[in-house]
């Protein structure tokens, strides 16, 4: 959820230059808790602690979450 929430922040900025709020994802990500097998509040909470991530680390994107290799990253 977090690369994905990525990916389309910064989609969003190239294309029409606007920044997402964890509000304006929220259509993005509507029913891919089904498909994921998360609650629909999870992946709000994601959206809004990745916007909270963007505005305080100051960047257009962040980091890609990674699930294997030597730096896995846990959240």
């Amino acid at each position: 959820v977090w690369n994905f929430v990525n990916e389309l922040s910064r989609r969003s900025i190239k294309e029409r230059g606007v920044f997402l709020s964890a509000y304006d994802m929220h259509p993005y990500t509507k029913g891919a808790g089904k498909e994921l097998g998360l609650h629909s509040q999870t992946l709000q909470c994601i959206a809004g602690e990745y916007v909270t991530r963007r505005k305080q680390f100051k960047k257009v994107r962040l980091n890609w979450r990674k699930s294997g290799g030597v730096s896995r990253s846990l959240g």
